[in-house]
């Protein structure tokens, strides 16, 4: 078992045409007005990039309309268990904003650190949760995004209905946590914001066919691709 658990402020623009010297025929005001507009963009693009989990594949990225998987939400994992497990493993790897990961899985199974890691995601950064009773562990997933501060919540369930999705994408999304249900009704109706499905693909490295089932405002879509160890990172399989 790798752990055991069970702002800034802003002048009115209108203050930018009342600056010292801003008479006629100087052009001080509207350049203030634009370093104004200007510093506010990029706060808000920051921002709205905090608030997305990027695969860091372009052609991934800008097809989802978030450009990003949002953070505060539910997002669901089906296909099979290890391919899910070492694509998650990779995606949360590399992403530095998700520090802490919950993994709540059944009693039987156990997470080999080793492989985790050399798809990025340390030990150190990774809690592993058993419970007995598959609904407990959907309780177990619900309470952890809404209170337990995890920037990344996992957690493997065999089913769930459209009420439960709804209550675990709130506490998500009003907590900041991203929540990964990984769940074997893969037909259900769901109000997680997407839906992936995740297959093993053939190759030397690590490799997967992932499909894009199902997405809030989206287009289904698939991408096959592998791990660059040298990079860190997804690419497109050739």
């Amino acid at each position: 078992m790798i752990q055991s658990v069970v702002s800034a402020s802003a002048t009115p623009l209108s203050a930018a045409f009342h600056q010292p010297g801003s008479g006629p025929g100087n052009g001080s005001a509207i350049d203030l007005l634009r370093g104004k507009l200007a510093s506010f963009t990029r706060t808000h693009l920051r921002a709205a990039g905090e608030r997305r989990l990027f695969t860091r594949l372009a052609v991934i990225d800008q097809h989802l309309p978030w450009r990003g998987l949002p953070r505060h939400g539910l997002h669901e994992l089906t296909g099979e268990i290890g391919a899910i497990t070492s694509f998650l493993a990779a995606l949360l790897g590399q992403d530095r904003k998700a520090r802490e990961v919950l993994w709540i899985a059944p009693a039987q199974q156990q997470l080999y650190a080793p492989a985790l890691a050399r798809l990025g995601l340390a030990h150190d950064r990774l809690t592993l949760a058993h419970t007995r009773r598959a609904e407990d562990r959907l309780y177990a997933f619900e309470d952890a995004l809404r209170d337990l501060g995890y920037g990344a919540v996992v957690a493997e369930i065999d089913q769930a209905d459209l009420a439960e999705t709804r209550r675990l994408h709130l506490a998500a999304e009003q907590s900041g946590s991203t929540g990964f249900l990984i769940r074997r009704d893969h037909k259900a109706p769901s109000a997680a914001l997407t839906r992936w499905q995740i297959e093993a693909g053939d190759g030397l490295r690590p490799c997967w066919r992932i499909s894009l089932l199902r997405c809030l405002n989206g287009q289904p879509a698939s991408w096959l691709v592998e791990w660059d160890a040298m990079a860190g990172g997804f690419r497109l399989a050739a």
